[in-house]
């Protein structure tokens, strides 16, 4: 394990030629392309709507000019172009004598739907994607501001790419992870903040911090020293631990909260309290179920069904054995 030590002014490559240290852009491209999780962008949905809007409405045009051609060809007295639409292959000969306009606006209708499909399409995958989560945005912007990092080296109308007022129209090309619930994502978030603010940023061994290993699966903005970032004050945690730690917590308060309920409801003798209890824990059961877990519905539902099952039975088996 090597300590990590801050940007310098020049590095020094693997056969000895000096080269100065990223700046600018090319530093928040380093940046991004060791962390996955500050890879944002805009999504520009207006100018992505007002580009479809303009080709839908060439478009438009373009199919009532069709359908004035057709019917100036249908109309007319000239025995070929009444054919036109019965024989794709007669207009395509006519238009190499100049006497076939529709198979020209045909031609220029293709081409300007390919570009509309493309940019639908397009428009359709951009707006799907994921949007980041937001202290990854924070982090980012105040890495574009701090001296030893970004330096505030935007100018111009670019300061303004990754301020709050586009926060909506910000978009991550990382991947989403399917393994992520709620209860994981508030312990990867403002828990893992508050972690690192009280005891986390003091826990570390020769000025790195307790999580060392570099995940680049990993989703959260706390990143360990390193001069890839561009600073040394930044913390990284090892997201495959912080996901371990979810998971463990979610077994122990799955397994716990049954054999809690079945407890406390041994020690109550009136039977209108125990049953008010059952409600109460019903209720804790399933919503625990919805918040810390990725379960459908129907899976949330059948599992509380058999969780009351269990509390009414050990109910009336309780009240049967003379314990109520």
């Amino acid at each position: 394990m090597s300590s990590a030590q801050g940007p310098s002014a020049s590095a020094v490559d693997a056969i000895g030629n000096e080269k100065l240290a990223p700046v600018g852009y090319p530093k928040l491209a380093r940046m991004m392309s060791f962390s996955s999780e500050t890879t944002i962008f805009r999504r520009f949905r207006e100018l992505h709507m007002l580009n479809l809007l303009r080709l839908q409405a060439e478009l438009h045009d373009m199919e009532h000019e069709l359908q004035e051609i057709r019917r100036e060809d249908a109309e007319s007295n000239d025995p070929v172009r009444m054919d036109y639409a019965q024989d794709f292959h007669l207009m395509r000969d006519s238009a190499d004598t100049n006497d076939s306009l529709q198979y020209d606006l045909l031609n220029r209708i293709g081409q300007k739907l390919k570009d509309y499909d493309k940019t639908l399409l397009a428009a359709r995958q951009i707006g799907a994607a994921n949007s980041p989560h937001q202290r990854d945005v924070k982090f980012l912007q105040n890495w574009l501001v701090r001296p030893k990092m970004g330096s505030n080296f935007l100018v111009g109308h670019e300061r303004t790419i990754w301020d709050d007022s586009n926060i909506s129209d910000f978009v991550t090309i990382q991947p989403q992870q399917s393994d992520r619930d709620a209860f994981t994502f508030l312990l990867n978030g403002a828990l893992l903040t508050f972690y690192d603010r009280i005891y986390g940023h003091r826990k570390t061994v020769r000025g790195l911090p307790q999580f060392q290993a570099y995940d680049k699966s990993r989703s959260n903005s706390l990143q360990r020293p390193d001069s890839r970032y561009g600073a040394e004050d930044i913390r990284e945690y090892d997201d495959a631990k912080i996901l371990r730690l979810s998971k463990v917590l979610s077994g122990t308060l799955s397994s716990l909260l049954p054999t809690l309920a079945i407890l406390i409801l041994y020690f109550v003798r009136r039977m209108i309290i125990r049953i008010a209890l059952v409600i109460i824990f019903t209720g804790l059961f399933s919503m625990t179920l919805s918040l810390l877990t990725e379960a459908k519905r129907v899976e949330v539902f059948s599992a509380t069904a058999a969780f009351a099952a269990v509390e009414v039975v050990f109910i009336g088996s309780s009240a049967t054995n003379g314990t109520a």
